[in-house]
């Protein structure tokens, strides 16, 4: 079988993909600030190349296009929103302890990326791949919050004031508001909002207020 040479590229930035080394985690944590700070439109390779002081042989060698660094942004955004909800270790026992700080970290992610955030969802809109990698970080985000929810009520016999799901999805959608709207605001106005949903999301929950 003859291979031709964009086949040979093509197989050659897969693997180096798979292998997610230095220089593509560099590349897309860039690409991140460029798309965070401009938007989608005015991000180019050349953009991205000379923040990241690679040449574009290097930026094509893991990246096929801008529309592909865009998706592999927006996939190492869904893995860090998925992380940010998950906690390990004896403290993960507590389960009042995960909700605040799992509730904390989310927040804190929204913080950090709000503008990229934007530019995502805005993306999602006419890109189909990137609304399938969105939609289904959405979703696993508020299952996994339905079934934790679903957990403490069965350890600790509380009585959610709505359903799981519908209460997962009001607090949900009221982190990534709030937190959007504050990512360029104080610490002190973006602890004091972690501080209130903290406490809402535990009182809506049904735990008793904390002496």
């Amino acid at each position: 079988m003859t291979v031709t040479t964009s086949e040979t590229q093509e197989r050659a930035r897969t693997a180096r993909k798979l292998g997610d080394g230095p220089r593509r985690a560099g590349l897309l944590d860039t690409a991140a600030l460029c798309f965070g700070e401009l938007g989608y439109d005015a991000v180019t390779v050349e953009t991205i190349t000379t923040r990241a002081d690679v040449s574009r042989a290097t930026f094509y060698a893991y990246f096929s296009s801008k529309d592909e660094v865009f998706r592999a942004v927006a996939e190492m955004m869904c893995r860090r929103f998925l992380d940010a909800q998950h906690m390990e270790g004896p403290a993960a026992e507590d389960l009042r302890e995960v909700l605040r700080t799992t509730t904390s970290a989310f927040i804190t992610a929204v913080y950090t990326y709000g503008d990229l955030l934007a530019v995502i969802e805005h993306r999602a809109r006419v890109d189909s791949e990137v609304e399938r990698s969105w939609s289904a970080v959405r979703e696993k985000l508020v299952s996994r919050y339905v079934r934790f929810v679903e957990r403490i009520r069965q350890v600790h016999d509380v009585d959610p004031c709505v359903s799981p799901p519908v209460l997962v999805q009001m607090i949900s959608d009221a982190q990534m508001a709030g937190g959007a709207r504050l990512s360029k605001a104080s610490v002190e106005e973006q602890n004091q909002f972690i501080a209130d949903m903290t406490t809402m999301s535990e009182r809506l929950i049904g735990f008793e207020k904390s002496k």
